[in-house]
């Protein structure tokens, strides 16, 4: 097993074929297959400035995505625009440690192909156009890029003059440039003419449990049942053909999930094995013996399509606790150990159950125990999905 979680949502289409009929700017409805008539007429919406956001005290998003009862589907909900890109006063660490994995792993954490070049200029563009509305106080737009006011990154993508818009001779990949302005890591598919999404521009650098050298090129498809994603043919591709036949620029998407990490390393997962092996998973992992060692690792994934290129981008925030602080929050231990003891057998060996099984669940059980001494019970558990 190679791929640790469903960090994309995959697709595998059928060559169904479409109508065609007279192209018009951004009718898309009966497009060919692998073909995308760019939508003019769309503009993402501009986003409010968030409300007080600083860069030492807005604290990450507390997602507890996790239910009572597990079930293996896409979870998709609609995503309201302002939400698109989130960043808290964890963003410098997050930073530095992409900084930190750039210098040391180089383009084995990113890379755009040649047909996904101009998605990228696109994507960031459009984070060009956004975060500085958004987060006013860490971005700024300038006339050829956008300028961080915390690092001082300068960041010179668009052209003075000229046909292009953007200046392709500065070297650095639009995708890279993309990954150090968010906490989030970056990945562009684009259709194929057999309707399949392939992996065409990515920047992966926090991903934990996969590598995007083992991924780059490959359908969606692919990614996910060389990954053992469970119940992907049952439960997840029969939706998703439909889903992303139909998804267009204005209507954005985002759904969570979430994974138990065996050690505190955000960006890879060492208990897995080492980054360089040939072969990485759970089976190499040693069991835990204490509960310090445990780790909530949940993400956050947007999914929406780009207006003039039509590639389809996904944005994976990760958010990343100790096991021994998430508990110390009313409801949280048994609704987790619920829904971890709910695991079907495919998805326990997927996330790993039995290297931290005993730990986890004795510890959950003695948390639950002290919170429903106190009045947290189920019947009274307010919290409602995601959060």
């Amino acid at each position: 097993m190679v791929l640790f979680g469903v960090v994309l949502i995959a697709i595998s289409i059928k060559a169904v074929k479409l109508k065609p009929k007279k192209a018009v700017k951004g009718d898309n409805k009966n497009r060919k297959l692998g073909q995308w008539i760019p939508d003019e007429k769309f503009k993402t919406p501009k986003p409010a400035p968030f409300p007080d956001w600083n860069i030492k005290t807005t604290k990450p998003q507390p997602y507890r995505a996790f239910k009572s009862n597990y079930k293996v589907n896409m979870g998709i909900r609609n995503m309201p625009w302002d939400s698109w890109i989130e960043l808290d006063n964890q963003w410098p660490k997050y930073h530095q440690d992409k900084l930190n994995r750039i210098a040391t792993k180089g383009k084995e954490l990113y890379e755009t192909s040649d047909e996904a070049i101009d998605a990228a200029y696109e994507l960031l563009e459009e984070f060009r156009n956004w975060l500085p509305i958004r987060y006013p106080s860490l971005f700024k737009q300038t006339k050829d890029g956008i300028y961080n006011l915390e690092t001082g990154e300068d960041h010179i993508f668009m052209r003075k003059g000229g046909k292009e818009k953007f200046s392709r001779s500065l070297g650095e990949d639009p995708i890279l440039i993309a990954s150090k302005l968010t906490q989030d890591d970056l990945a562009i598919m684009l259709e194929s003419e057999s309707g399949e999404y392939y992996l065409k521009s990515g920047a992966i650098m926090l991903a934990g449990f996969w590598r995007f050298r083992d991924k780059f090129n490959l359908p969606l498809s692919a990614i996910h049942t060389s990954g053992d994603v469970p119940k992907y043919q049952t439960n997840l591709r029969p939706g998703m053909e439909k889903f992303f036949i139909r998804l267009t620029p204005d209507k954005p998407v985002v759904r969570n999930n979430y994974f138990i990490q065996t050690d505190d390393q955000l960006p890879w997962s060492s208990s897995i094995g080492d980054e360089l092996n040939e072969k990485v998973g759970w089976y190499t992992a040693k069991a835990a013996t204490t509960i310090e060692q445990i780790y909530f690792r949940s993400e956050r994934q947007s999914l929406r399509r780009l207006p003039r290129s039509g590639g389809v981008v996904f944005t994976i925030r990760t958010y990343f606790i100790p096991m021994v602080e998430i508990c110390e929050e009313p409801w949280v231990p048994r609704r987790l150990l619920n829904g971890m003891k709910s695991w079907e057998e495919d998805v326990a060996d997927y996330k790993g159950l039995y290297q931290y099984k005993d730990v986890c669940y004795d510890y959950l059980e003695r948390k639950a125990l002290e919170q429903e001494a106190k009045g947290y019970t189920v019947d009274n558990d307010p919290l409602k999905y995601p959060f």
